[in-house]
Parts: structure tokens; sequence; C-alpha cells
């Protein structure tokens, strides 16, 4: 079974009316006219009113703007829609809070989750157990021991991973540039930019420079949305990747490898990436899905 596993090694590590109008006009987009949505809303909202007394049985002068009969009738139902307003936002809070903490009990062999409405109101532990190199172990809650999700999973590493991938960057010049971008010259949300390195692993005494090979690397900063400070290094060529894979087989990334390959009875795995995330601060957290409808064949190791 084939799986593709990016790699990524984390360094540092919003009444109808008054409702709309609070809101902020940057939620909506550039092409949106709200100052002319408003006005016909207003002019609509008046001829509804009017119409819908009419409807129930009122004269024709009740249903001027200055009748008590008009201006009472106005007030309820305009307070009904704001409180119709109010439930249906309290409604999808409920929903995405309660998408947000569904997790497996137990073996699920069924492969569907059990919500457990216990984790609403904050984010839980993980058992950390100490791993041997190579040795995973499903993701569990630290409260009950329970699986998390089918496919999360810890695995021991071994002790020369992450220095050889520390040196790796370092010594490509790479760790450099990433300290620059973090605290002197940061990208701009959705930005990205373009560098040329040289293997650290590369024999360059008494080579002719013409026949060092140079590499591609990029690096990019996610939108708005993520609310941090956090760029993404990824190989950005062939020359790039096939390095990158040498600095994890001199780690000894084999044996992370052959642990999840055991784990989930994966008979063939290979890397489709190697990257580095830096970040320093972040204000709120992203939650989101790199790999849909992959039954655990595609995985992120972080």
């Amino acid at each position: 079974m084939l799986a593709r596993a990016p790699i990524s090694i984390l360094l540092a590590a919003v009444s109808l009316l008054v409702s709309i109008s609070a809101q902020d006009d940057g939620a909506f987009p550039e092409h949106f006219k709200l100052k002319d949505a408003l006005n016909y809303y207003s002019v609509e909202s008046t001829s509804l009113i009017k119409r819908s007394l009419l409807h129930a049985g009122f004269s024709a002068d009740e249903t001027l703007e200055i009748d008590d009969t008009y201006l009472d009738f106005a007030t309820r139902a305009l307070n009904a829609e704001k409180k119709r307003i109010q439930r249906i936002r309290k409604a999808l809070k409920e929903k995405q809070a309660s998408e947000a903490s569904q997790t497996c009990q137990g073996d699920s062999s069924s492969g569907q989750c059990i919500q457990k409405d216990d984790r609403l109101s904050e984010f839980e532990h993980f058992l950390t157990p100490d791993l041997a190199p190579g040795q995973a172990d499903l993701l569990r809650w630290e409260d009950d021991g329970s699986i998390v999700q089918d496919y999360a999973a810890r695995i021991g590493l071994p002790d020369t991973l992450i220095p050889t991938l520390r040196a790796y960057a370092e010594d490509m010049g790479l760790m450099k540039i990433m300290t620059n971008m973090l605290y002197d010259d940061p990208l701009p949300p959705d930005g990205n930019r373009w560098f040329s390195f040289q293997s650290p692993y590369q024999t360059k005494e008494g080579v002719d420079s013409a026949a060092i090979r140079n590499f591609t690397w990029n690096v990019e900063r996610p939108a708005k949305k993520w609310k941090s400070d956090m760029h993404w290094f990824n190989t950005a060529d062939e020359l790039a990747h096939e390095d990158s894979l040498r600095a994890l087989a001199k780690g000894g990334f084999d044996q992370v490898l052959d642990g999840i390959g055991k784990k989930f009875g994966l008979d063939t795995l290979h890397v489709d990436s190697l990257g580095f995330v830096a970040v320093t601060n972040c204000e709120r957290g992203f939650i989101h899905t790199d790999w849909e409808d992959v039954d655990g064949g595609a995985f992120n190791f972080l």
C-alpha cells in the first residue's frame, strides 16, 4: 500500500439592522456595496411592515409610520427577527463546538467516532508514554486512555534525528534565513519567496564551482486566519527533495518509517516532501485537515 507522508519539523515550535451595522465592513468582500444593501433593506422593510399590518386587518391609517400601532408592531417584528438570528448563531456555535470535540472511544472497528461532550469546554491532554525509537502507539486521552482517532499516533524517534536535521538546516544556511524572516524580514500573509542552496553533504574541496549543484527551497506564510507569524520552509525541486532524503536517512528516519508501517499495516512508505515550520507567536490556533478520504494512507509527521 502506498503512503505519502509530508514531513514537517516544528522548530520554534462577529435587532436585524443593528446586527448588520455592528459588523466590521472588512467581513464583506470588497465588491459588496454594504451601504446600498442597507438602504435597500430600509425601504423594503418599511414596505413589508405596512403590508403585514394590512394583511392582518389593520386600517390604512394604522400603517402610517407616525401611528403608534405601526411603531409597536415594527418594534415587535424587529425584536423577533433579532431573537431568530441569535438562535441561529447559537446553533452554529454549538454545532462547531460539537464537531471540534468529536473523538473516538476505544478501538473503533467501524472507523466512526463517538462524540464525547465532556471535551467541549477545553482542550485536554494526551498520554505521553516513553516510546523506543521506531515504536508507534495510537494517541490516547490522558483522563481515560481512550483513543483520540484511529489514525493519530505517536512514535519514538532515534536520538540522532532532530540533531541531524537541525545541523542540516544550519550548515545549508537555511537556519539563518529562517531566523531573519521571523524577526527582521517576515513575509506578508499569503506571501512566498524562493532561495537557492548547496548541499552540506556535497564535497566542495578541489571541485570546480561549476560542478557544484544548487537546489531550491521556498518559504510561504499562510493567510491571516492563521493568526501567527508562522512560515513554512519547503523543498521546491527534485534535487532539494533528494538531498533532504539523505538528511532523513542519516538521522535514522528509516526506523520511524518501519515503525509506522508495522503499526498501520503499510507495505510501502515514501516521503512526499520535507519542510521546516518556524513560528514564534500565535494568537489563536487554526485547526484544519491536510488529508481527507485517504483511509490512513497519507499523513503528516510532526
